[in-house]
């Protein structure tokens, strides 16, 4: 890549690095091509923009998801990207300067993020490809994050199941926030928060994939 040209600007290399990964771990890659910027988007516009608190991506990949929250407005200094793999680490660090990348499990959050600072985000999005992965894996995940979660933040998960890829633990609501037909396979994009008062115990679910 040539000095000062981004993943983006290069569709070529982004799939030839997207494709080095899934050859890698595909466990850990769940599609045949990168996620669009429609999905990117539509995953983007669930989280608060105005907020000044920390924003948590999981498996950012090729940085697809990472490029519209900055678009959104959440700043880079904002930002905690936890990725398994070292080339997509490494893409990440060196495209989007700012944002504290950690080389990580994210199915161990507690072992993986440092011990202070980083306790309640205002928002998690997941790239995780959870249906790759056993639901008891899956169903930890989730509740893992929601001890880091702040009171009403949401955890935007995108799937290309017909079905939420985790069934909401206790507490927990689910929603199919949109469905993005311009992506390779089509994907949903699902919002997990914790229910309201207000909310009845049935109110909200989806569907979920056990």
């Amino acid at each position: 890549m040539r000095a000062g040209q981004s993943v983006k600007d290069n569709p070529l290399r982004e799939q030839l690095l997207f494709l080095r990964g899934l050859i890698a771990n595909p466990t850990n890659v769940g599609a045949i091509a990168p996620s669009s910027p429609a999905l990117a988007r539509a995953v983007a516009a669930q989280v608060d923009p105005h907020t000044e608190d920390p924003v948590l991506e999981l498996g950012p990949g090729t940085g697809s998801m990472t490029r519209e929250l900055l678009k959104r407005g959440i700043a880079p200094e904002r930002m905690i990207a936890i990725e398994w793999d070292a080339n997509f680490a490494r893409t990440i660090a060196a495209e989007f300067p700012g944002i504290k990348v950690i080389r990580g499990d994210a199915f161990d959050l507690d072992g993986s993020l440092p011990k202070r600072g980083y306790e309640q985000f205002a928002a998690i999005i997941s790239g995780i490809p959870l249906l790759n992965h056993p639901a008891d894996k899956r169903c930890a995940l989730v509740e893992a994050a929601f001890r880091r979660l702040q009171p009403g933040a949401p955890m935007v998960q995108f799937s290309y199941g017909l079905f939420a890829p985790v069934k909401p633990p206790r507490g927990i609501l689910v929603r199919r926030a949109a469905y993005v037909w311009a992506n390779l396979p089509p994907a949903s994009v699902w919002v997990y928060r914790k229910r309201g008062p207000d909310q009845s115990g049935a109110a909200g679910l989806a569907k979920s994939k056990r």
